[in-house]
């Protein structure tokens, strides 16, 4: 169970500020195994996303991974909702972590 404390809470605003920088994530082809595999399963469930990146923060040993996903799939949901969907399309492998991070962004669409 995850529970938010003020150590916590002051974490999430500090990655927040770092999210923007996950430009320095990998592409796809050279993620590791379980950031692979959580990538592939976010993919089939929002193929329309304009932006997924996995990150293991946990120091390499797979058990704390930082998600990030940005479509318009999200449009006309609460963020709870959003992370909802997040989760039950990882909920096996969020079984063998000790912990996930999710941000999710709904882009702005340009009309022109």
């Amino acid at each position: 169970m995850f529970q938010i404390t003020r150590r916590s809470a002051k974490l999430f605003s500090t990655n927040l500020s770092a999210l923007r920088k996950y430009s320095d994530t990998p592409n796809v082809s050279t993620l590791k195994g379980g950031e692979n595999i959580l990538y592939l399963s976010l993919q089939k469930k929002f193929p329309q996303a304009k932006e997924i990146k996995i990150k293991d923060i946990s120091g390499g040993c797979g058990a704390i991974f930082e998600v990030f996903i940005s479509t318009t799939e999200f449009k006309g949901m609460s963020m709870v909702k959003q992370h909802q969907l997040i989760t039950e399309v990882l909920k096996d492998e969020i079984k063998s972590m000790h912990g996930i991070r999710i941000h999710t962004e709904i882009p702005v669409e340009n009309n022109k």
